[in-house]
């Protein structure tokens, strides 16, 4: 490594860890100000408000690791640009590639971070923040008195098979216990129209050799003509297998909470399951799964939009230079966010949705790097 390059990653990383550290810490000030006082209600222990609010940290460092690289990437270039440092580099000549080499290196580690951070860290650090609410707020239900509904149940569960076209819909869902209540299961063709109803009172399931298995028991076995929708057949059963219905009971509960809180594993499980329906539900699901492939990219954008404008300008304050990229750096956020809501509503496929706003900035900062270079 040159000397060059080992003066600009340990002036990077000064600013990087102090970036990180600042923002760290106004978000462990907003999650305490938001949870500490539910906690105090609750009766928690301490040791229970610490480790929610260092998940809260793990949670959220993917969105602050790409800002603390973009001020920190800025800064060190707009600071050796006002002292001319990047100028006498230059003079000597060493490109700008060669010269900002570090810092993609830096984006390239980042990004793996990113990587390790959305498939393994922060769907652990999601579930057991999720184990540690419940628990706090069941424990402080039972210290009442009050009747509490364990985790693993739910009321009136309803979930869209895209990939089997089935809608399944029930007054109540046992996971724990094995069962299902007022259960119905409605199965459609490609063009939509219902060829099968399954109304069960209730039914049994298990899983067997990796896939699930349904039985369904009091109910009537409803078929219909795909041509006019007519009824042809309710024959009524006390019990009733269909090989072909192997629907996750875990991931029919994940579709009862917001695609946002679900984790990289949970998500991907939903996606696998249910498919991605752009004019349907599954869409939102489809868009968080995609969208958290995408965001290990945002680095090497970070570093693609702060390199142009933070070597042009002359003797200016680094600040100044920080402050145009940051603003650039909003304007992708919104595009970001615009192109989220326009994958969640079906209007844009969710892949093409997650990773427009990445390769839009990729064509916009390509020919400024080739102008600077």
């Amino acid at each position: 490594m040159r000397i060059l390059d080992r003066y600009i990653l340990k002036e990077w990383t000064k600013v990087f860890v102090l970036c990180l550290a600042s923002f760290s810490g106004l978000l462990l000030i907003s999650e305490a100000y938001n949870w500490i006082p539910d906690f105090i209600n609750w009766g928690s222990s301490t040791g229970s408000i610490l480790a929610y609010l260092g998940c809260s940290v793990v949670i959220r460092v993917s969105l602050i690791v790409p800002i603390s690289l973009l001020v920190s990437t800025v800064f060190v270039l707009s600071a050796m640009n006002r002292n001319q440092e990047l100028a006498a580099a230059r003079a000597a000549g060493i490109g700008m590639g060669r010269i900002t080499a570090p810092l993609w290196w830096m984006a390239g580690f980042l990004a793996g971070i990113l990587i390790l951070l959305n498939a393994i860290w922060v769907p652990d650090a999601l579930e057991t923040q999720s184990r540690i609410l419940e628990r706090e707020q069941f424990a402080a239900l039972h210290t009442k008195g009050a009747s509490v509904v364990p985790t693993a149940q739910a009321d009136y569960v309803s979930f869209q098979n895209a990939k089997a076209h089935r809608f399944w819909l029930m007054t109540r869902l046992g996971f724990n216990a094995g069962q299902a209540f007022e259960i119905s299961v409605d199965t459609f063709d490609k063009q939509g129209k219902r060829l099968r109803s399954i109304k069960a009172d209730f039914a049994d399931f298990k899983k067997v050799n990796g896939r699930y298995q349904w039985t369904f028991r009091e109910g009537r076995d409803l078929k219909f003509n795909p041509v006019d929708g007519t009824l042809i057949a309710q024959p009524r059963f006390k019990e009733l297998s269909v090989s072909e219905y192997d629907e996750d009971p875990e991931v029919m509960l994940l579709a009862r909470q917001d695609p946002e809180v679900l984790s990289f594993r949970e998500v991907s499980r939903y996606v696998n399951q249910a498919g991605s329906d752009s004019a349907g539900k599954n869409a939102a699901y489809a868009m968080r799964y995609h969208t958290i492939l995408a965001a290990p990219a945002i680095c090497f954008v970070v570093v693609a939009v702060a390199i142009p404008f933070s070597v042009i300008g002359g003797r200016i304050s680094p600040m100044v230079g920080v402050a145009k990229t940051f603003g650039l750096f909003l304007s992708f956020y919104f595009a970001s966010s615009v192109c989220n809501a326009l994958g969640v509503s079906g209007t844009l496929p969710p892949v093409i949705a997650a990773w427009l706003p990445t390769a839009v900035t990729a064509l916009w900062a390509i020919p400024k790097l080739r102008s600077v270079n």
